[in-house]
């Protein structure tokens, strides 16, 4: 075979490998596209919200446990541009204030517990409604009058977008999870009533609203193990698993990068009797070792 014809063949074949991408990426985009703008039929639901201070106070505590503050919403919940890429993705957590003050009572409670927006689409699984899906309605009304005190007025901030990097992992982390947006994720187990009952003690309860943000729903880890099975508590005494806890430092004096950052902002804010019910809990799954 002459050189000609190898050198046509060879850049048929090129041509032919980048047309495949191309549709590919554009394949891609369309799916991840019409996810995004899918628009689920949930009913909101009315709750007690409290206006007592105590109440407000209360609800600055939780709302501060599960990372509505110091974390994605920015610093006091004044919302922030949390993710940022070189393809032109932006993703923002809004203004908590903002939300809360022209949000219905029925349109927060469906876009804190069952992850949709007022307009019917889903937040993305970056806002861990999953795991907010099981919050009580007597700590979700504290939270959401504590919310409803926090000024509207911020910085102005850009709307999300998201560019093709961010459209290709939300398709991979698709196929590896089942969804990528929280009102498809959240079962049916998880909508039901939300209250304290005795059928679900309060570790339990903590673990579910609290851990699962990085430990995943079973609290087993992450996949890809970047977050570890709670079942490594069970080797910890419970004055070990208190400094694990308020200040992100394992056993032996290891301090653990983003437990750290999260202990020392979000969960020394637990009381005594909260970590001994969450310390209780977790040394009592029977599946751990299954």
């Amino acid at each position: 075979m002459s050189v000609r014809r190898i050198l046509k063949w060879s850049g048929l074949a090129l041509l032919g490998f980048f047309g495949l991408v191309l549709l590919s990426m554009l394949s891609i985009h369309i799916t991840m596209g019409r996810d995004i703008a899918a628009t689920f039929a949930v009913d909101g639901e009315l709750i007690v919200v409290p206006s007592d201070a105590a109440s407000i106070e209360e609800g600055r505590r939780q709302a501060q446990l599960r990372g509505c503050f110091q974390g994605c919403h920015g610093r006091a919940a004044e919302g922030a541009v949390m993710i940022r890429l070189f393809d032109g993705t932006r993703v923002v957590a809004p203004n908590l204030g903002h939300i809360a003050a022209r949000y219905s009572l029925e349109e927060l409670e469906r876009a804190i517990r069952r992850g949709v927006k007022p307009d019917g689409t889903s937040v993305l699984r970056i806002m861990p409604s999953e795991m907010l899906s099981t919050l009580s309605d007597e700590d979700l009304g504290r939270i959401i009058a504590w919310l409803r005190t926090q000024p509207e007025d911020s910085d102005e901030l850009p709307d999300s977008r998201y560019g093709p990097v961010a459209r290709i992992m939300g398709f991979v982390f698709k196929r590896q999870f089942g969804t990528v947006l929280a009102a498809e994720a959240i079962t049916q187990e998880q909508l039901a009533p939300h209250g304290m009952s005795a059928t679900i003690p309060r570790g339990r309860y903590l673990a579910e609203t609290v851990c699962r943000e990085c430990h995943g729903n079973d609290l087993h880890g992450t996949p890809d193990g970047s977050s570890p099975s709670l079942s490594m508590v069970t080797a910890y005494s419970r004055d070990d698993f208190e400094t694990l806890m308020r200040e992100g430092v394992a056993m032996g004096g290891r301090e653990l990068g983003l437990m750290a950052v999260v202990s020392r902002s979000r969960f020394a804010h637990f009381t005594d009797d909260e970590l001994n019910a969450l310390y209780s809990y977790l040394n009592s799954v029977d599946s751990w070792f299954d």
